[in-house]
């Protein structure tokens, strides 16, 4: 995986080699960087400012792809145009599209019940964050102190969490010092984005367009596998040893100023 400003001029002539763009990407570690608390993950006026070009020109269709729950990442955006993949694709808002995962539904019950365990078992244990997102939960632990606090909310939580997973009721995923519990759909990142650009996107922004997919985890990985060849695929961060990733950009910090240089590039292109 090479360094995304050392081979600008090769990422240029990729830029110009299709008229459209379809850009996606994750939230959190990628448009803005990890917070200590999800709720002090707010996009700056400049990024905000950018997504909004984006949305607003004929060259471009945005997409933001997150974990976060479909409230929470419309109130934290707020942009019109945009769609929004959220819970990992089992959530769907955006122009002429609007799903939720039936299946997924149906596991409310049991995630609500989880959570209310979870919650009583650890509320008492300073710097845990237990996140009900509707149709995921999110255990924050980013802010944990001590070595023994974190051991008993591993024990806790995969003995609260064994019994549904055993039968498969749940499915669990990990993050940057975070356990999800998530319904046992088919749906995540990588099968939502390969949904949608069979399904969804008309073909001037699927089959003829240059796919731009900036992530930063563990499920964005997954789609960086899943494009394979297509498109343009940038992790943020320091470079893993196994990744599909096209380059790497070291922060959100960088993946502004790209962001910067592609509406620069592409805005001033005729179609």
């Amino acid at each position: 995986m090479r360094y995304l400003f050392d081979n600008i001029q090769t990422v240029h002539e990729l830029l110009h080699s299709k008229k459209r763009i379809l850009l996606l990407s994750d939230y959190d570690g990628t448009l803005t960087p990890i917070q200590e608390h999800p709720d002090l993950a707010i996009p700056s006026e400049k990024v905000r400012e950018l997504l909004i070009k984006f949305s607003s020109h004929k060259a471009f269709r945005l997409g933001i792809v997150t974990g976060r729950s479909l409230q929470q990442i419309k109130k934290l955006i707020n942009i019109q145009k945009a769609l929004y993949v959220a819970n990992y694709g089992v959530e769907i808002e955006g122009p002429d599209i609007y799903f939720i995962s039936p299946e997924a539904k149906k596991a409310r019950y049991i995630l609500w019940n989880i959570y209310l365990q979870l919650l009583k078992s650890l509320r008492h244990i300073e710097g845990v964050y237990i996140e009900d997102k509707g149709l995921s939960i999110s255990l924050h632990y980013r802010l944990v102190k001590t070595t023994h606090d974190m051991e008993y909310i591993t024990k806790t939580f995969h003995t609260i969490t064994k019994p549904f997973l055993d039968k498969e009721m749940l499915c669990l995923s990990t993050g940057k010092m975070v356990y999800e519990i998530r319904p046992p759909v088919k749906w995540n990142k990588a099968t939502r984005i390969t949904w949608l650009l069979a399904h969804y996107f008309p073909p001037e922004f699927s089959n003829d367009a240059l796919i731009i997919y900036l992530g930063d985890d563990s499920a964005d990985k997954e789609v960086f596998t899943a494009l394979n060849e297509k498109g343009l695929k940038i992790f943020v961060g320091e470079p893993p040893n196994t990744s599909s990733a096209d380059y790497f950009v070291h922060s959100p910090e960088e993946v502004v100023a790209f962001l910067e240089y592609l509406y620069k590039q592409k805005s001033q292109t005729p179609l």
